[in-house]
């Protein structure tokens, strides 16, 4: 009963932050008459909302083998996500002292209905601890949660640096966003699949838990010198817990053309963490991307390859991850297409042979600005089936505008293999026969009236290969035998608004 107090004071601690931290940006409006904005707009400060809400069905899900993390393996599942963001953003421009700037952003967001398939944000009801059909009592999990997302604090430099561009140098601290080269390694830094924040898909935390971020340019040199930590709850270890965190240094070195493109070198360490696999394990990259073929400006090209280090008293890393994309828009063609494909490998455990652990630890990808399915790796497979690591994928796209206006359609092929089979094996612990793990078509249609609102209809089906197809074999708690040779399909309604 106390840590179900303390937990619950904690919730309305944060929400009573929420609303008085809006309300001191709210009221900073009111110390400055009607008349100070309309001579020089000085300070500034915008409002702004963001909501979302999607609604889905899943068939079949984990090739029939059924949901897990609950006291039943349901194979059809149902759920509606849905969030709420105001937001307030400030700017300050001096005469003679840079630019003073800051964010606050609130989020409350709320699932109902089935969770996911992994029953990472099923209902109370569903989940179990140890001895099926016996639910353990998640404390707080009403699957709906508030909080600050950001909160920070920035000043950008002006012309007060006479060998750096304009605002070339940039400072901030605080709850923020930050993302390196392409994402495939470090955007979201704030997870929220589990019962403590209760949603899966429509990802509306990315922002850092706590960041100081400096950024350098002189073109065409930029850099980045950056500190984060992460905001990950711990389901599996202690349901009452908060966070754990993973505190990380690095830099960034950018090389960039502004016709051509860039290219940049990036390091960094997770200095510490909770998670002992994860306690000094250290990351370099290269990266790119642009139109570097002055012939070819509609040709765009992209590439990243990292390493993973660490060698510390319980694991042994040393893992690689790479990706390497080209895509063509021809604008004169009907329908105005954009065909691209993909190929990117995270490496799997060869632990057997060489004594180190080569599995790709995936840290913190998650969504970007290039839409749905980009590194989750398709809207099936990527999203409920499996993570970023043992993975080889080949990914063809095809983008397409219809004459309509506001429309637009995207037609996704996904062919999966295993890195390394034989790290795998099925949910009954036999080894698998294959590498070949499953393949998926996914077709989006959208519909963007104005910049505000997008309304997205998603259909994803994904067919088990013979490797997919061994390593979905299971009993579930029910005792029903599944051989796992089926597809899994998903439709899915979404609705985003932005003001």
């Amino acid at each position: 009963m106390k840590r179900s107090k303390k937990h619950a004071l904690k919730k309305l601690q944060s929400c009573c932050s929420a609303i008085a931290a809006t309300g001191i940006l709210i009221g900073a409006t009111s110390i400055y008459p009607d008349s100070v904005y309309a001579a020089d707009n000085n300070p500034k400060i915008d409002y702004g909302l963001t909501a979302g809400f999607s609604s889905m069905t899943i068939r079949n899900t984990h090739f029939g083998l059924g949901q897990f993390g609950v006291t039943y393996y349901p194979e059809d599942i149902a759920r509606s996500e849905g969030y709420l963001a105001p937001s307030a953003t400030l700017l300050w421009n001096t005469a003679d002292s840079g630019t003073i700037y800051g964010g606050l952003r609130t989020v409350g967001s709320i699932t109902r209905g089935d969770g996911d398939s992994w029953g990472l944000t099923a209902g109370l009801h569903h989940k179990y601890d140890t001895v099926p059909q016996q639910p353990f009592l998640m404390v707080g999990e009403s699957r709906s949660y508030l909080n600050i997302d950001k909160m920070y604090l920035g000043w950008r430099s002006g012309k007060l640096i006479p060998f750096l561009d304009k605002d070339g140098l940039d400072i901030s601290v605080g709850k923020q966003n930050f993302q390196l080269g392409d994402g495939m390694v470090l955007i979201d830094g704030n997870f929220e699949a589990s019962p403590h924040k209760g949603i899966y898909w429509l990802d509306p935390r990315q922002a850092w838990n706590n960041s100081a971020i400096a950024r350098i340019k002189s073109l065409p040199f930029q850099a980045e010198l950056f500190y984060l930590q992460s905001d990950t709850y711990i389901q599996d270890e202690d349901p009452n817990a908060d966070i754990y965190n993973d505190n990380i240094v690095g830099g960034n070195l950018e090389f960039v053309d502004k016709k051509l493109g860039k290219v940049g070198v990036s390091y960094f360490n997770i200095v510490s963490s909770n998670l002992a696999r994860r306690d000094g394990l250290s990351v370099t990259g290269l990266h790119g991307r642009g139109n570097p073929v002055s012939t070819l400006p509609y040709l765009e090209l992209a590439g990243e390859v990292d390493f993973q280090k660490n060698k510390n008293s319980t694991i042994d890393r040393d893992a690689l991850a790479w990706f390497t994309e080209a895509k063509y828009f021809m604008p004169d063609l009907p329908w105005h297409p954009t065909l691209g494909y993909r190929y990117s490998s995270f490496s799997g455990d060869q632990a057997s042979t060489t004594g180190k652990n080569e599995a790709w630890d995936y840290l913190y990808n998650g969504s970007t600005e290039r839409g749905f399915g980009y590194w989750y790796q398709g809207i099936v497979v990527g999203t409920y089936e499996t993570t970023l690591s043992n993975l080889d994928t080949h990914f063809i796209n095809l983008t397409l505008m219809p004459p309509v206006k506001g429309s637009w359609m995207k037609v996704f092929y996904y062919n999966y293999q295993f890195n390394q089979p034989g790290g795998v094996q099925s949910f009954l612990g036999s080894p698998i026969s294959s590498s070949h793990f499953a393949s998926e078509w996914d077709v989006i249609l959208g519909y963007s009236p104005s910049s505000k609102v997008d309304y997205i209809l998603v259909y994803g089906n994904a067919k088990p290969a013979q490797g997919g197809i061994d390593r979905s074999k299971g009993t579930d708690a029910l005792g029903i035998y599944h051989d796992g040779d089926i597809h899994s399909t998903m439709l899915q309604f979404t609705m985003l608004y932005h003001l």
